[in-house]
């Protein structure tokens, strides 16, 4: 009860993206319906995430892509991705946006964990990615009363916003 843990990267900067994502659709709205979501309990075995893929607003199977952000305020230049079996051919989509654009030096794919909101929804076979910015100088505060908005380094966000968005203009 005398501990806080600020979480400025783990994970209000993935909150950040969602909001300035939402903010950015609003205002050019695409073809389709876009659902922003933000879920509590991740690091209580996933509570919020695994109960809404369980009462989902919208059947899962009408989810064209879900895009799962969490902690991107690092400076790593590759960006870790987990990607579910219904998603790989939307990460073709976004190797190529990134090999043209050069957002990150790689898309560092892993293999599919337990280990964020998205995998739920992958374990119900919804096309998704998770990215997360990890390994770089901010990492080392990660879980702990230092993950601070000054502890925080913002070079990866706007590679992950312009990664998503070129993806959704080309997502067909």
């Amino acid at each position: 009860k005398k501990v806080y843990y600020p979480g400025a990267h783990d994970n209000a900067s993935g909150t950040a993206a969602i909001v300035t994502l939402a903010a950015h659709y609003a205002k050019n709205k695409p073809e389709y319906d876009m659902y922003f979501i933000a879920f509590s309990g991740e690091d209580a075995n996933l509570r919020g995430s695994e109960w809404y893929a369980q009462h989902p607003v919208v059947p899962l199977d009408q989810i064209k892509y879900l895009f799962n952000l969490d902690m991107i305020a690092d400076n790593n230049p590759a960006i870790y991705c987990e990607v579910s079996n219904e998603g790989m051919e939307g990460f073709a989509l976004f190797e190529k946006i990134n090999t043209e654009k050069g957002y990150f030096k790689g898309l560092d794919r892993q293999e599919l964990a337990g280990n964020s909101d998205h995998y739920p929804f992958a374990q119900r076979n919804v096309p998704c990615i998770f990215f997360m910015n990890e390994g770089g100088d901010a990492f080392k505060y990660y879980h702990t009363i230092y993950d601070t908005w000054s502890n925080s380094i913002f070079s990866s966000y706007e590679p992950t916003f312009k990664l998503i968005t070129d993806f959704v203009d080309q997502y067909k």
